[in-house]
């Protein structure tokens, strides 16, 4: 690929838990996303990944599976967006009985702050957003310090963070 002048890779991963992929009907592990970023990187191609953060029935727990998931690769662009149960899709078949909105909106091009969540969770919206929030800075610090840095500034980030989102509501 790097050959016939690829330069870019994006992967729709999606999440860090492989028990939200099987929900997400993905056909791939947390480990194979990973061995597939890593190649994509060694062949000199730069890697980008998209993930959904509040899939319905996630947990905390699995919600900073991902968090911590996608920030640990080597990649060179991240994203991150809320589900969207857009009507025709098996996730909106799924969650049409729990909608708190019938108006949708295409997020594309929309901040972080114009995202909504359209239908009832567990996980309320500002948690959701926060643990985005959370993710792009975890990102940001492993990609731009040395491991021994990140290890005093980053690690503790990541767990006052943790705790933090474990608080909210």
């Amino acid at each position: 690929m790097k050959q016939a002048g690829c330069v870019r890779v994006f992967f729709g991963i999606e999440s860090g838990n492989n028990s939200v992929l099987a929900l997400m009907n993905k056909q791939a592990t947390v480990s194979e996303a990973r061995d597939a970023v890593e190649v994509v990187k060694l062949a000199g191609i730069q890697a980008g990944a998209f993930f959904i953060i509040g899939y319905p029935d996630e947990t905390e727990s699995t919600v900073l599976d991902t968090v911590r998931f996608a920030s640990s690769l080597p990649l060179d662009y991240l994203s991150f967006t809320l589900p969207y149960p857009i009507p025709g899709t098996s996730l909106y078949e799924r969650m049409k009985d729990r909608l708190v909105s019938e108006e949708w909106r295409e997020p594309k091009h929309r901040h972080l702050i114009e995202h909504k969540l359209v239908y009832d969770s567990s996980l309320s919206e500002s948690k959701l957003k926060f643990a985005i929030l959370k993710a792009l800075a975890q990102f940001r610090l492993r990609k731009y310090l040395d491991s021994h840095v990140y290890w005093f500034v980053g690690e503790p980030f990541e767990h006052l963070t943790d705790c933090i989102f474990r608080l909210l509501h």
